[in-house]
């Protein structure tokens, strides 16, 4: 959980071949896994199993990052009766809150060493359900009306049906998000000198309409135990333009930008234990997603468009085989993966096509890793842990730019866990690290709201890092708080470069050297009844971080693109359990991400923001929440810092500032649940 690893895009496919070996789950060392029983969590009235992962001490949520191709690291570190979510689609969140409260039977919290597939974390959590014979369920519905006129509407249901060792879990969902940080507003350029250049009102609601439906079906099989399951989900994402300039020369301007995807996954695992001691697990994975997008505007001055279209897909096959031998767990497996991405894009101006670099591209890409793991748990206070992995891909580029090229890596891990007493823990960790490629990068995209054109770059090769981690976390009652300090040396930083053609220097994502970065994080978890607060617990994080790498452009020192220099929330809940009900306020910094391109700086600023929200549960079954959203009302503010060539050797050419403001907005939600036992209800 404490692990910060890079976040990639990725829109591709992926054929996996995995074999693991370590110790059964069932016979984890004691000290490695802590269970919370229900009556733990009783008194914070929890509605799903989101709201009691939340309440763990010393656990924070990991969604990890479902655009890597493969299944290692794109799952997050929640797993689900012993198991990670074999959907990559499906987010932890969501997951978690189709989990009634009721139906959790306890959570485990899962320290390495444990005998379960950590895939780089240092703690789980498993979520334990009860698997009583039962037909249970949620059905959600849910309002939230936005000042601009927009409405978000949510209806959403559950159903669980347990017969034996046969489990059945249907679910669908449609709904509409609206993305706050667009809206209503302002869009101004003034001269170095402060001097105005353009005026003018500007406005983009935006948000996505979805439709998903979830199913899957696990039965005993030879021994063993297999599951099938199976999503589709269909996201129309939607923007209306409307700017009306003031100065120079009025003139009104519209746009509309529109981007459907469609996605598919088919998952299949098995697992079965193999001896008194082992036990092996198969998983095979099939995703696609389709791509389709158009963005257009209009103004007095003519008319231009883009078009999106691409498909891609992954295929996995993995398998694990886990062996405990007295305090030593082994572990140790194969993987492999086919990808594929076929992508176009156009640029029209006034009905006339622009060329593009790269703009019809196909990706392909066949991958494989093996890894091995060993866990020595010394003593009931200090574990060590020391494994590699060894990766080697080769990607095939065709269409209007060809490429051939293999890569391979080692990526070696040791992490230590220490106990010195029964309130702290210390956990140090040295690991090498590789991203992945982003298959999007390799592609030209062309923006008409930004006014800007990114050219695909076919040379780009994955950054890799040698970081060092040390976290100490101290249980205080009902409580935590970890502090993380880690520092990272990094290899071929991923960030922007000039890329010319014929047709003219573009910017593009590229690599720019090495680099290094330092962040030091806090977490905490800290229920204040100690101190005549009953019901009262205070949670939040933060993280300063600090990079730095040399501007391909300037030649200058600065912090690498896209890093935020502090990250940071806090929440109080107060739970009022004679009244069935508790209420809430969480707020969250400024954030502040910038990100240099060749002829530009840009800097998105989102303000500080504060939500509340109240929650009555009239009985076991029933919860009814109020919540408002966005109370602060700070606009969200774009700063672009325009050239008339590269940074460093061409004049300022205005400074460009865009505020949208999306207004606070207040919503109810009605859940009710049914079946499954009752075991989270508030006395």
């Amino acid at each position: 959980m404490f692990l910060s690893f890079p976040s990639r895009r990725a829109a591709a496919a992926v054929l996996l071949i995995s074999m693991q070996a370590t110790a059964a789950a069932a016979a984890g060392d004691a000290s490695s896994v802590t269970a919370f029983e229900p009556a733990y969590f009783a008194s914070a009235q929890p509605a799903s199993a989101l709201d009691i992962v939340k309440l763990v001490p010393g656990f924070r949520l990991e969604e990890g990052d479902s655009e890597l191709r493969g299944y290692a690291g794109a799952s997050g570190n929640v797993l689900v009766d012993g198991q990670r979510p074999t959907s990559k689609e499906d987010t932890l969140e969501d997951v978690l809150k189709r989990i009634p409260a009721a139906s959790v039977d306890r959570v485990e919290l899962i320290r390495s060493g444990a005998g379960y597939d950590m895939q780089g974390y240092t703690l789980l959590a498993n979520v334990v359900r009860s698997n009583a014979q039962s037909l249970s369920g949620r059905i959600e519905g849910s309002y939230a009306n936005y000042r601009h006129g927009y409405e978000a509407p949510r209806l959403a249901g559950e159903l669980r049906h347990v017969a034996g060792a046969n489990v059945l879990d249907l679910s669908g969902a449609v709904y509409r998000e609206i993305d706050d940080e667009h809206g209503f507003g302002s869009r101004n350029r003034h001269a170095g000198d402060g001097t105005p250049v353009r005026l003018g009102r500007y406005d983009q609601p935006q948000g996505n309409d979805i439709r998903e439906a979830l199913g899957s079906y696990q039965r005993p099989l030879a021994g063993g135990t297999v599951r099938v399951n199976g999503l589709y989900k269909m996201k129309k994402m939607f923007a209306n333009i409307g700017e009306q300039v003031t100065f120079p020369t009025p003139y009104d301007a519209s746009g509309t930008e529109r981007v459907n995807t469609e996605a598919t996954e088919i998952g299949l695992r098995y697992d079965r234990s193999v001896g008194a001691r082992s036990r092996m697990e198969l998983l095979a994975l099939r995703r696609t997603t389709g791509i389709d997008g158009v963005d257009r505007s209009h103004a007095p001055t003519g008319s231009d468009a883009t078009f999106e279209n691409s498909d891609a897909s992954e295929t996995i096959l993995r398998g694990v085989l886990r062996r405990k031998a007295g305090n030593i767990s082994l572990e140790g497996g194969l993987e492999g993966a086919f990808n594929t991405l076929d992508s176009h894009s156009a640029l029209e101006e006034d009905g006339i096509a622009v060329p593009l670099p790269a703009a019809n591209v196909r990706v392909e890409e066949k991958r494989a890793e093996a890894f091995f793991t060993a866990a020595w748990h010394v003593s009931g206070a200090l574990t060590v842990e020391a494994g590699s992995r060894y990766e080697t891909s080769t990607l095939t580029q065709s269409g209007d730019s060809a490429l051939r090229k293999s890569q391979s890596f080692v990526k070696p891990r040791v992490l230590v866990r220490w106990a010195p007493s029964p309130r702290d823990e210390i956990r140090a960790l040295v690991e090498r690290s590789v991203g992945q490629l982003d298959f999007a990068d390799f592609v030209s995209s062309a923006s008409l709201t930004g006014g800007t054109v990114t050219a695909g770059n076919k040379d780009l090769e994955p950054d890799s890092l040698w970081r060092a981690e040390l976290a100490w976390e101290r249980r205080i009652g009902k409580g935590s708080v970890v502090l993380t300090a880690r520092q990272e040396a990094i290899s071929d930083v991923v960030d922007r470069i000039p890329v010319f053609t014929d047709e003219g220097t573009f910017d593009a994502v590229g690599n720019i050297g090495s680099g290094r970065r330092r962040e030091l994080q806090l977490d905490f978890n800290l229920p204040l009844d100690p101190l005549g607060l009953p019901g009262v617990t205070l949670q939040g994080n933060g993280l300063w971080r600090r990079s730095r790498v040399t501007d391909p452009v300037t030649g200058e020192r600065r912090r690498i693109s896209e890093d935020e220099p502090l990250e940071a929330k806090v929440s109080l809940t107060h739970d009022i359990a004679r009244w069935h009900t508790r209420w809430g306020v969480n707020y969250v910094l400024a954030e502040k991400e910038t990100t240099f391109k060749i002829d530009e700086i840009e800097t998105d600023r989102v303000p500080d923001r504060v939500d509340a929200f109240v929650e009555y549960k009239p009985d076991a079954a029933w919860t009814l929440r109020a919540f408002a959203k966005n109370i602060t009302s700070s606009p969200v503010v774009r700063t672009r810092s325009i050239y008339d060539g590269l940074r460093g050797s061409a004049p300022l050419r205005y400074i460009e500032r865009r505020e949208l403001n999306s207004g606070p907005y207040v919503g109810v939600t009605i859940q009710r649940t049914f079946g499954g036992r009752a075991a989270m209800q508030a006395s």
